[in-house]
C-alpha cells in the first residue's frame, strides 16, 4: 500500500526574525547557516520544521503484458491522501481484475482527444459529420480540453447540464449534446477497451417538445413566402422542396464545413436527379447509421410535377449541370429563414425550418394510406411516431365527420373530402367550386 509523503514546505522560525519558508529542507539549511547555524544537528528548539499542508500518494501497478500505471496527487492532510491512494488503489486492482490489463493511454487521454477520436472513428462518413463536429467542439470548451477522461465524473456532466439551461437550449438540443457523451462513453468501452462506465447517463434532461405539431396559421404561409422574396430570395426553392417533399435542411443544403478539413458534405445534387423516371435520389439520410444491412442507404421518392416545376428552370439555368443544385449551408437557410420569419409582416412566431418538414409530413399522409408508405416519402425510422402523430385525427377532423352525421348525400361527401384533404383544404375545394359557373367546369 502506498504511503502519503509529506511534500509541505520547510519553516524556519529564528528568534526576533520573521518565519520563512522553503520548498527544499537543503534551502532551508542554507539559510540557517546564513544566519550563524552551520550544524544542523545543533540548532535552537522550533527553529526548522516541516509543515503539514501537502501530503503526495504515488502509485504504480503493472499487468501481465508489463504495462505500467502510474497515478500521483497531492492532498492538503495526511488522511486525505491516505484515502485516495487506497481508493485509487482499489480501482486500479479492479481494472486489472476485470480488463485482463491496463490500457496506457487511458491514464493520460483528455476529454478533447477522446471526444476528437471517437468523432473521426465513428462519425467519418456519416450526413452528421460536420454537425457532430461542431457538438464536439463545444463539450470540449465546456468541460475543459485539458481535463482527463477518467477524472470526469456525473458531477461534471450535471454541471454541464446546468450549462444548457444557462444557455436556455431546448430539450432536443440538450439530448442530442449527451447522446454524443454518452455513445462515446459505449465506444470507448467496447472499441478502446476501457475500463468505463458512463457516468453521462442516468441524468435527467429536459424533455424535448418534438411532438407539438405546426401547421399553418391563417396567411402564415403567404405573410413568410412574401418576406423570403422581398430578404432571401434564393431560399425561396429550397422551402418549396422542403414542403413538397419533407426534406431535411442537411438533405437539401451542404452541412458546413468541416474547419479542419475543408470538406462539405450533404446537399442535393444534379446527379440525384432522374429526370426521364421522374426520381429524386438522397444518397444519404439522417437514419442511415441505425439501417439494417439488409437496408438500402438513402432513400428515393417521386419527382411530383410540383417538384419539377421548382427544380426545372435551376437546371435549365445551371452552367454545368452538374454538382450542387444549393451553394447555401444548412446555417445560411436557419438564418434566412429565421430573418424573414421576424421581419414578415407581421412577424411570425413559434415557425422554424423544420416546420416545414412537419407541415409537409402531414400534408403527405392525407395523400398515402398508412405510416409504411409516409415513411418511405418523409424518411422518419419511427413508424409508430408517424402513426400517432400524422393519422391521428383532429378534434376539427372528427366534428366535420360526426356532427350532424345524417347520412345524407351532402355529408358523405363532406366526411369523404375530410378525410383525403382535412378539414381546411376542404374548405377551400368548396369555396373553389362554388366560384364555378357549371358542375362540368369542375371536371376539366
Amino acid at each position: 500500500m502506498a504511503t502519503p509523503t509529506n511534500r509541505s514546505p520547510w519553516q524556519v522560525k529564528l528568534a526576533g526574525r520573521d518565519k520563512k519558508q522553503f520548498r527544499l529542507k537543503s534551502q532551508a539549511i542554507a539559510y540557517l547557516a546564513e544566519q550563524g547555524y552551520p550544524d544542523p544537528e545543533k540548532l535552537p528548539k522550533g527553529a526548522l520544521r516541516q509543515l503539514e499542508t501537502a501530503f503526495e500518494v504515488q502509485i504504480k501497478y503493472i499487468d501481465k503484458a508489463g504495462t505500467v500505471v502510474k497515478r500521483s496527487e497531492t492532498h492538503d492532510t495526511y488522511q486525505q491522501a491516505k484515502e485516495w491512494g487506497e481508493q485509487q488503489e482499489a480501482v486500479l486492482k479492479k481494472i486489472r481484475q476485470q480488463q485482463g490489463g491496463f490500457e496506457a493511454s487511458y491514464e493520460t487521454i483528455t476529454i478533447k482527444d477522446a471526444l476528437e477520436k471517437f468523432h473521426k472513428e465513428h462519425y467519418t462518413g456519416m450526413a452528421s459529420f460536420t454537425e457532430i463536429g461542431y457538438r464536439v467542439e463545444h463539450l470540449t470548451e465546456w468541460l475543459g480540453p485539458k481535463k482527463l477522461l477518467r477524472d470526469l465524473t456525473k458531477r461534471d456532466y450535471m454541471k454541464l447540464r446546468e450549462t444548457f439551461k444557462e444557455k436556455k437550449f431546448s430539450g432536443s438540443h440538450t439530448r442530442n449534446y449527451f447522446t454524443v457523451l454518452t455513445s462515446m462513453y459505449k465506444h470507448a468501452a467496447n472499441e478502446w477497451n476501457y475500463p468505463v462506465e458512463n457516468p453521462a447517463s442516468g441524468i435527467a434532461l429536459p424533455r424535448p417538445n418534438n411532438a407539438k405539431q405546426r401547421s399553418w396559421v391563417g396567411n402564415e404561409q403567404e405573410r413568410l413566402m412574401a418576406s423570403i422574396k422581398k430578404r432571401s430570395p434564393w431560399l425561396i426553392p429550397i422551402v418549396e422542396l422542403s414542403l413538397a417533399m419533407a426534406f431535411r435542411r442537411g438533405e437539401l443544403v451542404q452541412t458546413g464545413k468541416n474547419k479542419k478539413s475543408g470538406a462539405q458534405s450533404g446537399g442535393l445534387q444534379w446527379e440525384n436527379i432522374d429526370w426521364e423516371n421522374n426520381i429524386l435520389s438522397l444518397p444519404k439520410e439522417k437514419n442511415d447509421k441505425t439501417k439494417k444491412v439488409t437496408e438500402y442507404l438513402g432513400r428515393r421518392v417521386p419527382l411530383t410535377a410540383e417538384m419539377r416545376a421548382i427544380l426545372l428552370p435551376l437546371y435549365e439555368s445551371s452552367p454545368t449541370k452538374s454538382g450542387l443544385v444549393f451553394s447555401a449551408t444548412t446555417n445560411s437557410v436557419t438564418t434566412a429563414f429565421s430573418n424573414a420569419r421576424d421581419k414578415a409582416e407581421p412577424p411570425i412566431k413559434g415557425l422554424t425550418f423544420h416546420s416545414m418538414r412537419k407541415i409537409a409530413t402531414k400534408s403527405l399522409s392525407r395523400r398515402v394510406n398508412n405510416a409504411m408508405e409516409l415513411s418511405r416519402l418523409s424518411g422518419h425510422k419511427n413508424i409508430e411516431v408517424l402513426n400517432s402523430r400524422y393519422y391521428d385525427v383532429q378534434v376539427e377532423d372528427l366534428r366535420a365527420l360526426l356532427a350532424e352525421s345524417s347520412g345524407t348525400l351532402h355529408h358523405r361527401g363532406i366526411t369523404a373530402l375530410t378525410k383525403v384533404l382535412g378539414l381546411p383544404d376542404t374548405k377551400k375545394f368548396i369555396e373553389e367550386i362554388r366560384a364555378m359557373k357549371t358542375v362540368a367546369e369542375a371536371f376539366k
